[in-house]
């Protein structure tokens, strides 16, 4: 059974606002004048009684389902009581999610909130009939969610995606430290070996490699030392202003990054500055300054973040992860991150700042910097279908749930943990902490996690960590560059698979010297001539650039 890691502790924080009304349908104005309040009545019209309402049922498809929440759910009745609401939950087997749900969506069906796994699926739900834009009216409804949004996206770029045929389709749930960007980490006892420091920009990197891979800073008489591998090479892409593609390995996932030019957005990896990067780096290899085996990668195996070339003293310098995976140990009951734990195994003493420690995203010749950033927003989120849109009670109900998620802290708690002190309770410190490990259905079963998707409520969310771990991100926190997130179009979809292809096979010919940096604006007239250019085109036409 697939397992979620144990659930995060979540802090509570003051409230953004004040938190709105809970309940649905309650839409008459009840106020009162001053005359109004002192005026006597008769004790007839005193006696009316609001009319109890019947609940709204909401279908609701609006979380990962490894687990379907069952009816006795504390955090589920918490809801139904609290919004006046029945849930029918959509149960969708995460693993078979676009077969099953796209089969009771071709019957008829929908439900009324609706994940949806990725934004490129936008075009064919709204085809559909399925999903409802959310327009104007919708968003007057929820004007802490869409502050938000507007807050944490201020150039919109992040939500770029969401849109079809210029109109708000799908709501996001920001990433915690997602603006977080990737971090370098060195081999900080070769560098001491060597007599040198941690490497700040282009040209003092490259007197580190030159002496990494000459003077045996691991002092086993060998030359067999690098500089770096795959995972360091957006910080050097980044130097110059860019970063083109997540990955540079075959198995990798190498997502072609967009960029903004003069306010259209373009394709980074063809961009004149990555010319410039690849010509220093053709130069490195030749020299013999990277590793040779870096197109297959550093992580031969195992949890993906590892770097077993970085582990089995390899290379001096590893990146793509976030400081959580070099978390170092708070307690014996508190382990460490990830790489930290699996690097200490095989280096036994091994201390922050003497024998690695972090480094900063090199500066280029132009003074740029930066290194791959994951990005505040995924391309996943949730959307409003027809059926709830054009339902009156539904749609109340359903904008009170997502409106008091982001403005009470307190519910927000519950549907993120769960019930105090059957599902969390607080530490020593006065952290909430949980009671026990449960599985992902476990989790969804108990009603966990499966209102949360509808809440922007990121500060909360922020402080699930806890503060020391916080305070890690915050102390490591560097430049980076995130992909822009654009409008899903035919012609992507069409030649994008060959256009990844095509990109990384030249990119690493440029690197190892296949292919002459002479060449460059044979590679740029190929990709756009692939479907690169199309592309773009269509996405900007999209945005009305």
């Amino acid at each position: 059974m697939k397992k979620n890691r144990k659930l995060a502790a979540l802090g509570l924080v003051c409230a953004m606002m004040a938190s709105m009304a809970a309940g649905c349908g309650n839409s008459g104005d009840t106020s009162k004048t001053p005359e109004d309040s002192s005026t006597p009545v008769s004790s007839a019209s005193s006696a009316v009684v609001e009319e109890e309402k019947d609940p709204v049922t909401l279908e609701w498809l609006a979380y990962n389902c490894y687990g379907q929440p069952k009816e006795d759910s504390q955090v589920v009745q918490e809801f139904e009581k609290r919004f006046n609401v029945k849930f029918d939950f959509w149960f969708v087997d995460d693993q078979k999610w676009e077969e099953v749900l796209g089969a009771r969506l071709a019957s008829g069906e929908m439900p009324d909130v609706m994940k949806v796994k990725n934004t490129s699926n936008i075009p064919s739900y709204v085809k559909q009939g399925v999903l409802a834009p959310i327009d104007d009216t919708i968003q007057a409804r929820i004007p802490a969610t869409m502050k938000a949004i507007n807050d944490l996206d201020s150039d919109g770029t992040g939500f770029m995606d969401a849109y079809y045929d210029g109109q708000l389709y799908l709501l996001k749930t920001p990433t915690v430290y997602g603006d977080c960007a990737t971090i370098l980490m060195w081999r900080k006892d070769w560098l001491t070996n060597l007599g040198m420091e941690i490497p700040t920009t282009i040209d003092e990197l490259e007197q580190v490699l030159v002496a990494v891979r000459n003077n045996d800073p691991d002092g086993n008489g060998a030359k067999d030392t690098y500089g770096l591998s795959n995972t360091a090479l957006n910080a050097i892409f980044g130097a110059y202003g860019d970063i083109p593609m997540k990955e540079f390995r075959g198995t990798g996932s190498q997502k072609l990054y967009f960029t903004m030019r003069d306010d259209k957005v373009a394709y980074a990896c063809i961009q004149p500055e990555m010319k410039e990067a690849l010509t220093k780096l053709q130069q490195w290899y030749k020299d013999g300054l990277i590793d040779p085996e870096f197109v297959t990668g550093e992580n031969t195996g195992g949890y993906w973040a590892i770097s077993q070339a970085f582990n089995n003293d390899k290379i001096a310098v590893t990146g793509m992860v976030t400081p959580y995976h070099w978390l170092t140990p708070e307690s014996d009951e508190i382990a460490g991150g990830a790489c930290w734990t699996e690097f200490a195994a095989l280096h036994p003493g091994t201390e922050l700042g003497t024998t690695v420690d972090f480094g900063t995203a090199f500066v280029g010749p132009e003074g740029k910097s930066g290194t791959h950033c994951w990005g505040m927003w995924s391309t996943q989120g949730f959307g409003i279908t027809t059926q709830c849109a054009e339902d009156e009670d539904k749609l109340n109900a359903l904008t009170s749930i997502m409106e008091t998620l982001i403005t009470d802290d307190d519910l927000y708690q519950t549907a993120h943990l769960g019930i105090e002190n059957v599902d969390w309770k607080y530490d020593q410190q006065g952290i909430p902490q949980s009671i026990g490990e449960k599985s992902s259905a476990e989790t969804n079963e108990a009603g966990i996690e499966v209102f949360v998707t509808v809440g922007l409520n990121y500060e909360a969310r922020m402080n699930s960590y806890r503060p020391y771990v916080r305070k890690y991100y915050e102390d490591h926190k560097g430049p980076g560059y995130s992909n822009v997130l654009v409008p899903s179009t035919e012609a992507e979809t069409t030649y994008i698979a060959d256009l990844k292809t095509f990109t990384l096979d030249a990119y690493i010919k440029f690197i190892t010297g296949e292919e002459s940096m002479d060449t460059w604006d044979d590679f740029v007239s190929q990709f756009n001539s692939l479907g690169g250019q199309q592309i773009v085109d269509e996405i900007n036409a999209a945005r009305g650039k």
